[in-house]
């Protein structure tokens, strides 16, 4: 098998999935979000406290410009907050507002509905050896950067 198109491919599939994200928001009235805005709101909700952006930027495994970007974007929308970090007067702590959590519930199911269209026609064997291999992929590129 060629396997020459490989991050091609995954890329394409990446390009629809947030597509079908974004789909589920839209028909769920959330039209100032986007995909990567779920998983920096999922780890303030997991964090269950506010968190530096070095923190996000470490767990999300995202350049700080993006991570910076999103968080702008999320607290001009009123889903986070940012205060002051009193640790680190030159950086800032952010939050998870009332607004985030529900926009939070509301990414979950748009999730909820691509996966249930992404494994569909998949068993759930061939789902953990996708999930076990996809997982064996990212620890493969993790060692080169």
């Amino acid at each position: 098998m060629d396997y020459s198109d490989s991050v091609d491919r995954l890329s394409r599939i990446l390009v629809r999935a947030h597509r079908i994200i974004q789909v589920e928001l839209l028909r769920q009235g959330v039209d100032d979000l986007v995909p990567s805005h779920g998983a920096v709101l999922e780890h303030l909700h997991q964090a269950g406290m506010p968190q530096p952006v070095t923190e996000l930027v470490v767990a999300l495994k995202r350049p700080k410009s993006s991570i910076t970007k999103a968080t702008d974007s999320l607290e001009k929308g009123g889903y986070v907050f940012k205060k002051p970090n009193p640790g680190d007067g030159r950086s800032y702590l952010v939050g998870l507002t009332p607004e985030g959590s529900v926009a939070l519930e509301q990414f979950r199911k748009a999730y909820d509905a691509m996966e249930k269209k992404l494994f569909s026609s998949i068993s759930k064997e061939r789902r953990e050896a996708c999930m076990e291999t996809l997982d064996e992929m990212e620890s493969n590129l993790e060692r080169f950067l």
